[in-house]
């Protein structure tokens, strides 16, 4: 868990701290609830702050959830750069490398990976610092593309239009997996690791050069 948002519980939060200790009560009542557990007010009763305090950071349940949102992507940025950094010079390694990244994440925060791509709930190019944050996720991808391109390893073609094939692989699998809906073939860690394996050797067999 990223440390600036965690809070000892009983503990209130120290002076410029409040932005994320409200963030950390939020994502504790998005995991035990889902979305509609969260309220600014039981935000603020989580946090052990007044009803009034949130609004000095998050106009309303909206904003609330756009930053919610921002910092689900920053967290799984960090978990693929970390999955990418020590996965081997080759196109198949880091695909694998981040599609275990993203899968993971998704099983460890479903609820958070639900609201991410809530595009019915809010509407993520009207928070600037969301929309960057999805795009840093993306920019992953990309960029894995072009070096394997680079390499000789991967097809040509639209760098981005190929990434997008990758994300939509990636997050399907994840959806369904949090939706229980890969059973028997993703329970347990090696049902998880097969599935996620077995889909990148699928991918890779259409991206990349015979």
């Amino acid at each position: 868990m990223n440390e600036s948002l965690e809070r000892s519980k009983g503990k209130p939060y120290h002076h410029g701290d409040l932005r994320n200790a409200l963030l950390q009560a939020a994502l504790e009542l998005l995991t035990e609830g889902g979305a509609a557990a969260l309220d600014l007010r039981k935000v603020a009763r989580k946090a052990g702050v007044s009803h009034a305090a949130p609004y000095r950071h998050f106009a309303d349940k909206q904003a609330l959830i756009a930053a919610l949102s921002e910092e689900g992507f920053k967290r799984l940025a960090e978990r693929i750069q970390s999955a990418l950094q020590e996965a081997p010079d080759s196109s198949y390694a880091q695909l694998l490398s981040i599609a275990r990244a993203y899968v993971g994440f998704a099983v460890d925060n479903p609820w958070l990976m639900r609201e991410m791509f809530s595009g019915g709930v809010i509407n993520r190019e009207a928070y600037p610092d969301l929309y960057r944050a999805s795009k840093a996720v993306f920019k992953f991808y990309v960029e894995a593309v072009r070096q394997g391109q680079a390499r000789g390893e991967i097809v040509e073609g639209d760098p981005g239009e190929l990434a997008g094939v990758l994300w939509s692989m990636l997050h399907g699998v994840s959806i369904l997996v949090i939706e229980d809906q890969m059973h028997p073939y993703a329970d347990g860690p090696e049902g998880l690791e097969s599935v996620t394996r077995s889909c990148i050797e699928r991918l890779y067999t259409g991206l990349g050069r015979s």
